[in-house]
């Protein structure tokens, strides 16, 4: 595979000031996971060009949670939806969460809470070849912040 796909976050100013001709590349799974990272931390309605690219997980952001198997089972939903609306190198996307209490220290604030964390992992096929691949990230929720 070569590295054909921009890494991200662009460092346009390394291009300007160093004489680069190229800004830097990186393979296939980066760039999807890369793009898998920006669709879950981005609010439906944020991107400027796309009002759908995102993940309407942030809905659920401050929900409280009656039933815990519903609120997985549409946290999961929107997760899935996002990947298959949003990166088509992908095709037969499974989700699978876990949803945790963590001890979560503020330094500036010097204070402990409990937050929710939730381990998401991603798998699926690489359209162009059919090989298997798989993703974890973790957010916590109240506020949605990514580990």
């Amino acid at each position: 595979m070569t590295n054909k796909y921009y890494k991200t976050p662009l460092k346009l100013k390394a291009f300007f000031e160093d004489n680069n001709t190229q800004l830097a590349h990186c393979s296939l799974l980066e760039s999807i996971d890369q793009n898998i990272e920006l669709i879950l931390t981005t609010c439906p309605g944020e991107h400027g060009f796309n009002a759908d690219f995102g993940c309407k997980i942030w809905d659920m952001d401050f929900e409280r949670v009656l039933s815990r198997s519903k609120w997985e089972e549409s946290f999961t939903a929107h997760i899935e939806e996002a990947v298959k609306e949003n990166e088509k190198r992908l095709t037969n996307v499974k989700v699978k969460i876990r949803m945790k209490d963590v001890q979560w220290e503020d330094g500036i604030t010097q204070t402990t809470t409990i937050r929710k964390k939730v381990d998401v992992i991603i798998l699926g096929n690489i359209e162009e070849s059919g090989q298997n691949c798989g993703f974890k990230y973790s957010l916590f929720m109240g506020p949605l912040a990514s580990d």
